[in-house]
């Protein structure tokens, strides 16, 4: 015995269905595609001058947070080491004007592109289901309501941090990581050089963790897409479960998918939990450098007690902003994958529409 909610049946199960009705393209590579990254920007043009302030703000972060080790570095060579204490106030009270300038531009900065994330949010999800409005009865038929309900949320959420918070927010990170490179090489460029070896390390891990994040990301999209879509086509078709006696089977169906959802999301976090301590150990090694050749050059007077303490900030400081990219590639591989999909309906044909010379239907009484 058998029966059928619109074209998914249960004997079909929610993976054949999501392949034949709702599956994320798992042919398409999720590589960067320029097309459907020019479609996601586009719902940042009309907030282009916020933005623009954000980006600003994100730059008087980056250079207050680049100020701090540089002005203790003058406080231990001008004052500490020379015994003068007499302009130690000013660097102090100049550190402390800064950390307050640095709390109210990271609030600022935070504010505007948590505003204009929501506005993007809402932006996608009222053209996505204007967009489901429009699309004929046969794609709804065809599709199943729970996948399409996860492009409207889940993978508009995944887009909305990458466009709100992700480019502004790597930008900044990239101007502290190139500030700190050219500092570092201002202050003492043999000790520079040397703490820099393990970055080709970190480009190696970054190589390969994005061969394997790439499809582990896309991977999770399908997989939580296809529990949603089986839990919407259960619960509208309960009447006719319940009437066929068909629990058990809906209830493994479900178990299943959901064991796949979880597999999926382990593997996915796995590669994050061995990626990022990676990424801390190997800024624990460049601290480590730090110490000892630094150590070793002060002794030998080729370099002062403050350009050396000024590069144990610098070195924390580098690799707080390599971690921030490594979740923001994290981020823009799930987002990529979402984006995808979300493109992919907009761009759905409409293949009922009407007339140009359809007159509009009058109000109707009776």
């Amino acid at each position: 015995m058998s029966f059928s909610i619109g074209n998914v049946s249960p004997g079909m199960g929610p993976r054949d269905a999501l392949d034949r009705y709702g599956s994320a393209n798992r042919e398409n590579t999720g590589k960067f595609n320029p097309h459907v990254i020019r479609r996601l920007l586009a719902y940042l043009r009309p907030h282009t001058w916020k933005m623009m302030i954000a980006l600003v703000l994100t730059l008087g972060e980056s250079g207050l947070t680049l100020l701090t080790p540089y002005l203790t570095k003058v406080a231990i060579d001008q004052y500490i080491t020379p015994r003068d204490a007499s302009g130690l106030w000013g660097i102090a009270a100049i550190i402390t004007v800064s950390f307050i300038a640095l709390f109210f531009v990271s609030a600022g900065q935070r504010y505007l592109l948590s505003w204009v994330g929501q506005k993007v949010l809402a932006k996608i999800r009222s053209d996505l289901f204007r967009k489901l409005q429009r699309l004929q009865l046969g794609y709804h038929d065809n599709h199943i309501v729970g996948v399409t309900v996860s492009r409207v949320m889940n993978d508009v959420a995944e887009i909305n941090e990458l466009l709100s918070q992700g480019v502004i927010t790597l930008v900044g990170d990239l101007i502290v990581l190139v500030g700190i490179i050219i500092i570092m090489l201002t202050m003492s460029p043999r000790l520079a050089l040397i703490t820099f070896t393990v970055l080709p390390l970190i480009l190696l891990a970054t190589w390969v963790f994005s061969r394997y994040a790439r499809a582990s990301f896309r991977e999770t999209r399908s997989k939580i897409a296809a529990v949603v879509g089986d839990l919407a086509e259960d619960i509208s078709g309960m009447r006719a479960i319940q009437a066929f006696a068909q629990e058990k089977a809906s209830q493994e169906r479900f178990e299943r998918v959901n064991r796949e959802n979880r597999k999926a999301y382990i593997n996915a976090m796995s590669l994050s939990f061995i990626f990022l301590p990676t990424i801390e150990f190997l800024g624990m090694v460049a601290t480590a450098i730090v110490l000892w050749f630094g150590g070793r050059f002060v002794l030998a007077e080729a370099v002062t007690l403050g350009v050396m303490v000024a590069f144990l900030s610098y070195v924390t400081r580098f690799f707080q902003p390599i971690l921030e990219v490594s979740r923001l590639f994290t981020t823009f591989q799930s987002a990529m994958a979402g984006g995808e999909q979300v493109v992919k309906l907009l761009d759905t044909p409409v293949e009922i529409a009407d007339l140009p010379e359809a007159r509009e239907m009058p109000p109707i009484s009776g």
